[in-house]
């Protein structure tokens, strides 16, 4: 399989070095390679300037990688459940799930990273990112050994190469409003990505034959009460610093009590809200049909909106579903950590969907959920990705906020409150401490939801 990397090139006459820019990550064809050297202009400049050496000036180009499959066959245990995409690469297309806890036969590994191609019950063939994976009987620790990463190799391009002088800076343009959601952006179509879905295997057969684990060292915290609800994964009580100094909206910083609650591991899927459509308990039925249902987060929704889902999933499971409170989002969003966002206090390349987080966007589309890697409580897209609504009602600051974890309730209540950003919002404003509001019963392309259930 063929794919395009973008890569610091450092030459002193003849002699030169090369490093990937973004390990782990390709791009379908040289176009989307140069738009993603385009995107990250800033960010690779930087790179580039670091990895420079006196004498040895640096250039960032597109250059075209090679790929092989070393065939395997070699049973694994799914630590933490995850999308099977088509290709290794976590842009492409969607195959299947692998489920937290269940086995899965591995039977090939991609020389120089670490993604697997598993073979799935249906016969069908995907790809998972060895971190969400243990070999059975092998050793302890999530995914295989680490493969020693190959340098890219030059070939003739395929279209004319980018200047060889400097990264063209990022296109101007305006961002979303920090406190108010903007009008949806002109139309653009997004590039055209050629993908190949797995081909069905002839060893399903094998899944049978791997031996359950004697102990399983991580116990799951993930559930489903149906085939079409969303996946949960259940959170300790505890106590944390809710909100910051960064912006007047988000004081004063205040300590909160969490009881334990269970949260949606992904953003309110597609597939799921035309499962409430199908059965008549939501209203509002988008007249544009998704190619990924399964795999696409739900857009455009207003609170009225999401409010209505949870009603629907509390009356088909008879269990008490509803929308997190602010403080239980943030809770979860943090995942035990402090820091502005779930790694760190700097936004990085690629470790979230935001105008300014590097990486292929498009303005009209959210991208697929789990595109990014989850926060350390297992939670995906909890920064960027669609704008999720919460309970409560939108209020300026926290004085007067309740302390117990519980949402916080208005007379009259026009206005919610909308968490981790979106895909079109700046990194300010994908924060787990950012807050954002809109009118209850106005749905916005940005805007989605992630539900919570109440345990007992």
């Amino acid at each position: 399989m063929i794919g395009f990397v973008i890569a610091v090139l450092m030459c002193s006459g003849s002699n030169c070095e090369m490093v990937q820019a973004e390990p782990g990550v390709s791009y379908p064809s040289y176009e989307a390679c140069s738009s993603a050297l385009e995107t990250k202009s800033t960010a690779l400049n930087e790179l580039a300037r670091s990895k420079g050496r006196t004498g040895r000036p640096s250039t960032i180009v597109c250059l075209n990688q090679a790929q092989t499959i070393v065939e395997v066959e070699e049973p694994f245990e799914v630590l933490d459940t995850a999308i099977v995409h088509a290709e290794p690469n976590a842009t492409s297309t969607y195959v299947g799930l692998v489920e937290k806890g269940q086995r899965t036969l591995a039977t090939g590994l991609v020389s120089g990273t670490q993604w697997l191609r598993v073979l799935l019950p249906d016969g069908k063939t995907g790809f998972v990112f060895g971190d969400r994976l243990r070999k059975i009987g092998g050793d302890t620790q999530a995914g295989p050994k680490p493969i020693a990463p190959q340098s890219p190799q030059a070939a003739a391009p395929a279209s004319p190469s980018p200047s060889t002088n400097s990264v063209p800076p990022l296109p101007s343009g305006q961002t979303a409003s920090r406190r108010e959601n903007p009008s949806p952006p002109p139309q653009v179509s997004p590039p055209a990505q050629n993908v190949t879905p797995g081909q069905a295997g002839s060893r399903a057969e094998a899944l049978n034959a791997v031996p359950s684990p004697v102990a399983r060292s991580v116990r799951s915290n993930d559930f489903r009460d149906c085939d079409t609800c969303p996946v949960m994964v259940m959170l300790p009580a505890g106590s944390f610093s809710m909100g910051s100094n960064a912006d007047p909206s988000e004081r004063p910083p205040h300590s909160v009590r969490i009881d334990h609650f269970a949260i949606g591991k992904f953003e309110l899927t597609r597939a799921e809200w035309d499962t409430c459509v199908t059965e008549g308990g939501c209203r509002y039925k988008p007249a544009q049909a998704e190619p990924a249902p399964e795999r696409q987060p739900m857009s455009n929704l207003s609170w009225d909106d999401a409010a209505q889902y949870v009603q629907w999933l509390a009356k088909r499971t008879s269990k008490p579903y509803r929308l997190p409170s602010e403080a239980e989002w943030e809770y979860a969003a943090r995942g035990g950590t402090s820091a502005r966002y779930s790694w760190g206090d700097q936004v990085g390349v690629g470790k979230a969907s935001c105008s300014g987080c590097g990486g292929p966007r498009d303005p009209l589309h959210p991208p697929a959920i789990a595109t990014f890697a989850p926060n350390p409580w297992g939670l995906h897209d909890m920064h960027g990705g669609v704008a999720e609504w919460v309970e409560d009602c939108w209020h300026s600051n926290y004085q007067g906020t309740p302390t117990d974890g519980s949402a916080w309730h208005a007379p009259s209540c026009l206005k919610h409150v909308l968490r981790g950003g979106s895909w079109n919002n700046p990194p300010a404003d994908i924060t787990a401490s950012s807050r954002n509001f809109y009118d209850a019963n106005v749905r916005y392309l940005a805007n989605g939801v992630r539900v919570a259930l109440t345990l007992h």
